[in-house]
């Protein structure tokens, strides 16, 4: 007897014996007086073949059809009928998967090799579809081992020089935005994002001596730096299905006229990705501050753009980034001061004018945006070195030009509830840094307060920029959210924040922090995942959702040498802070 099991199901018992009969030498035969019965027994049977009736009280064939779909969904099924209705036969070939259709009464020899060829139908299918889930866990498997390797070698060059990991994230954000604009499909913007995220692995082998030289490089530590891209695809071509990305990496410093390296390429021979990624490398090495010059600004760094276009660089790359008026209107709000409206509920409002200093300061340090003027207009005139002390801040300017500053920026809240939730969460995370860096002795706790603060800076700009599209993002998860912001602006709101807290003149350290802490499971700076674990705690409404938390990871905090237990603990302590507008400093 075959090991396949059949079932037939009719509501006369004697076609139901003839069936029996027919097939009990060959298969494992399962009989049903009814579709309700039917059911039943397929939920406990793994049927290879169903053969029913369609005419039947209760649930027809094609209804039996239709119900086991769903949970026996490679079954073979043949249905049988004494009728000739079209829409039957339509109902049931469209809705019902099935493979024949026999009209009764059958001739015995026919059904039989009708059944025989659907059994054959099934094992092909069956095998088919475990060859199928073979490969899908073989993909699973590459990829996760895929990710292991470029997560390792992230660390690495991250642990080497931190100015990589920023680097790597906002040039792929650029490369994705050119790629959209240049409506590449979608596997090929995986690869040129996945390609400008790696673009820099290879330098994982430059000495430190040149990687990390805080002056020019002369010409042989230049050809030294340069073998990184030659080193990088290596690396990537080692990996299964990294082999277009290893390639985009090994010529992402080909210039468009031929001059660049590693062989020399010109114009279309240059990978397409590797194009983009090179104008967006170049706008970012030039927009950055680096040991041995100061950033451009972003007006310069397009001007030197076109002005290399079509020798350095391929002219319809520049001409899309150059129209790219997202990053553009960012750039210029943030040079400009972005102002400081208020977060808070308007009623909570107090009058400036009539706060002692300290109370003014208190209320500066609840405001992100009035605290980010003071901080800017502390650190731009300042003889002292920068600072990301809010109360310092305020102590260097002195009462008059505090009260002076905050005036200027003081605008009463027009967002609603979206910028009073903004507020609250900035207070909870400003409270939750405080108590983690005074619990980890990782970094001074009224700088940890300030960055918590700040970290959705960025947020609140974006969203006085681009209300209508923020609109739109801003109630995705945290990982599709950052997706679509690239997406729409070139750049997320973490990387937006890091340019206005550099435009304030926090220490760069600092800043990186912000930019970074979206990344905690990718990033292994303490001060950035300090900021990661602030911003899940405050993102928590209750102590015990904050001890079962996935977002941290149980490996990253163990870096912190925190537990979940103290998670919850510093959760239940910040809770009574915002009963009132302003946060007492712990």
């Amino acid at each position: 007897m075959s090991s396949y099991k059949i079932m037939v199901v009719d509501d006369e018992p004697a076609n139901l014996r003839l069936l029996e009969r027919l097939f009990r030498r060959d298969y494992n035969v399962i009989t049903a007086a009814s579709g309700a019965e039917a059911l039943k027994l397929l939920a406990q049977h793994d049927v290879a073949l169903l053969i029913t009736d369609q005419r039947m009280p209760g649930i027809s064939g094609t209804g039996l059809l239709k119900q086991s779909v769903a949970f026996r969904p490679h079954m073979v099924r043949i249905i049988l009928t004494g009728y000739t209705d079209i829409g039957t036969l339509v109902e049931a070939i469209n809705c019902g998967q099935i493979y024949k259709f026999v009209r009764k009464p059958w001739h015995n020899d026919e059904l039989r090799l009708t059944v025989e060829q659907a059994l054959e139908h099934y094992q092909t299918n069956k095998t088919r579809l475990e060859f199928e889930w073979a490969n899908q866990r073989l993909t699973m498997r590459l990829k996760e081992m895929s990710q292991g390797f470029i997560r390792a070698i992230a660390d690495a060059l991250e642990a080497k020089d931190e100015f990589v990991h920023g680097h790597a994230r906002r040039v792929s954000g650029y490369a994705t935005v050119i790629g959209r604009r240049m409506s590449l499909d979608v596997s090929l913007l995986e690869q040129l994002s996945l390609a400008a995220l790696l673009h820099d692995i290879g330098k994982i082998g430059t000495p430190d001596a040149i990687l990390l030289k805080p002056a020019p490089l002369s010409v042989e530590e230049r050809a030294v730096m340069q073998l990184h891209s030659e080193r990088g695809a290596r690396m990537l071509a080692a990996m299964p299905e990294m082999n277009e990305v290893a390639d985009v990496v090994l010529h992402h410093h080909e210039h468009y006229d031929g001059s660049g390296y590693p062989k020399g390429l010109r114009g279309e021979q240059i990978p397409l990705a590797a194009r983009i990624i090179h104008v967006a490398d170049a706008y970012d090495a030039m927009t950055s501050p680096r040991p041995f010059r100061q950033a451009f600004d972003h007006a310069t760094a397009l001007k030197q753009l076109e002005e290399k276009s079509g020798t350095q660089f391929d002219p319809q790359v520049v001409s899309v980034f150059c129209g790219l008026e997202a990053i553009a209107r960012i750039r210029e709000s943030i040079a400009a001061g972005i102002g400081g409206v208020c977060l808070s509920p308007n009623a909570n409002l107090p009058d400036i004018e009539r706060l002692g200093f300290d109370d003014l300061t208190r209320f500066i340090e609840a405001e992100p945006l009035l605290a980010a003027a003071v901080l800017r207009e502390a650190n731009t005139d300042s003889v002292h070195e920068p600072t990301a002390k809010l109360h310092v801040a305020c102590l260097r300017l002195g009462e008059a030009r505090v009260r002076d500053c905050a005036t200027r920026n003081y605008e009463c809240n027009e967002g609603g509830a979206v910028l009073e939730q903004l507020w609250e969460h900035s207070l909870r995370c400003a409270a939750s840094a405080r108590q983690l860096a005074e619990h980890t002795l990782l970094i001074d706790a009224d700088e940890a307060y300030t960055l918590g603060l700040l970290h959705d800076i960025g947020k609140i700009l974006l969203l006085s920029l681009f209300p209508t599209e923020m609109e739109n993002i801003l109630w995705l998860e945290e990982a599709a959210n950052t997706d679509r912001e690239v997406a729409a602006f070139g750049v997320d709101h973490a990387q937006v924040g890091q340019w206005v807290l550099e435009s304030c003149g926090v220490p760069r350290p600092l800043t990186a922090a912000v930019q970074a802490h979206h990344d905690g499971l990718q990033s292994n700076a303490p001060t950035s995942l300090l900021l990661h674990v602030a911003n899940a705690i405050a993102s928590a409404d209750k102590p015990h959702k904050v001890a079962t938390l996935d977002a941290p990871g149980s490996d990253r905090l163990a870096l912190l040498g925190l537990s979940r237990s103290d998670l919850a603990g510093i959760h239940t302590r910040i809770a009574t802070a915002l009963e009132h507008q302003f946060l007492i400093s712990a």
